[in-house]
Formats: structure tokens, sequence, C-alpha cells
């Protein structure tokens, strides 16, 4: 009986250790990677999924094509969507470099998507362990994409940065956003990705 004890005992510490080794190394790779590429925010203001679960906000930007996100309801706000897409800099050592954004892609369902009124935003990058509150928008541009020639529109983007150092984040950083508004509601209203590209 106390054989059975001891193993009993070692291999509750066994995977006690194990379990605790697996949480820290997997919560370690994920803050590094919070830190070069923190998560960002996806709404839809029309609550599509609600008609339709494979209408979501996260599959405007996610990178994978096969996924949409249609407008299939009236939006409660001016606009039928707001995403926060990438970072303006990357972290490399110690210090926040610029990437060199070259344009926004835009790609639609098909040629019938109606037009899209596409507003782009520099975002406030929010220091979260220090503020909490609502960031700032400044506004790059807008402008209305027509995808009956293309079901790919292309916004080209310049913007000058400087290099940032890891301590002084967000000072002089931001995130590319976009909100995005169809004047119609139904399937066409249909949006397969927005991507950034250097």
């Amino acid at each position: 009986m106390n054989a059975v004890s001891k193993i009993w005992a070692a291999v509750f510490v066994a995977g006690l250790v194990f379990s605790n080794y697996y949480l820290y190394s997997t919560t370690n790779s994920k803050l590094e990677s919070y830190k070069s590429e923190p998560p960002f925010l996806r709404f839809d203001f029309t609550d599509s999924y609600l008609v339709d679960r494979s209408s979501q906000a996260p599959y405007l930007a996610d990178g994978n094509l096969n996924t949409e996100w249609r407008k299939l309801r009236p939006s409660s706000m001016k606009m039928d969507f707001d995403l926060e897409l990438r970072l303006s800099h990357r972290l490399k050592s110690g210090v926040y470099v610029p990437t060199n954004w070259k344009g926004l892609k835009v790609i639609a369902c098909s040629k019938n998507t109606p037009l899209l009124s596409l507003k782009i935003l520099e975002r406030e990058a929010i220091n979260v362990d220090k503020e909490s509150r609502l960031p700032n928008d400044t506004e790059y541009g807008s402008i209305d994409l027509d995808f009956s020639k293309s079901e790919t529109a292309t916004v080209l983007l310049k913007k000058d940065a400087g290099s940032v150092l890891q301590k002084e984040y967000p000072s002089g950083i931001w995130i590319w956003a976009v909100q995005g508004t169809f004047q119609s509601v139904g399937p066409d209203s249909c949006i397969a990705d927005i991507q950034l590209f250097e």
C-alpha cells in the first residue's frame, strides 16, 4: 500500500512539473508573439453572423480567401465594420522598426460586389499597461472601391516613420485600421479578405 502511494505521489509531482513547464513555454512564446504583432480588434456592426454563422468579423482580415464576410443586416453604426490590421512597426532587438507597408488590398467575393466606401485610419497604439481609454484615430484617406472590373482593389500607402525604442512605445507607432460601408444589404455585399502588403 505504501509503495502504491509513493508511485501515485511521484506521478502527481511529475505531472505537475510537466504541466507547469508546458504552460510556461506556450505562454512565453505567445507573449513574444504579442510584443511584435499584438492581437487586434475586429467589429461587425451589422451582426450578420446572426443570419449566417459563416459571416463573421474575424473573416474580414484572417488571410484566408475561403472565409467570407457578408452584410446581411443593416448596421447599427455609420460604418458596417471596423478592423485593426497591423502595427506600423515591428519589434526587433528592443527597437520598433517601421514596416514598409506599401498598400492595402481589398478582395471582394465577386465582380457583383457593390461599391464599398472605405476609410483608412492611423489608430493610436495604446500602452495597455498604463492607459485604459479609447484610442484616437487620424484619417489617412477615404476611397470608394469599385469591384465591377476586378475582385481585387488596391490602395497605395505612403507614410514615413522612424525607429522607436521599446521603452518609448507607443510614441510614434500606430495601427493601420479601416472602416468600411456598403450601401446595400445582401449576399453580394461580400468581402473575402483585407490585407496590408509590403
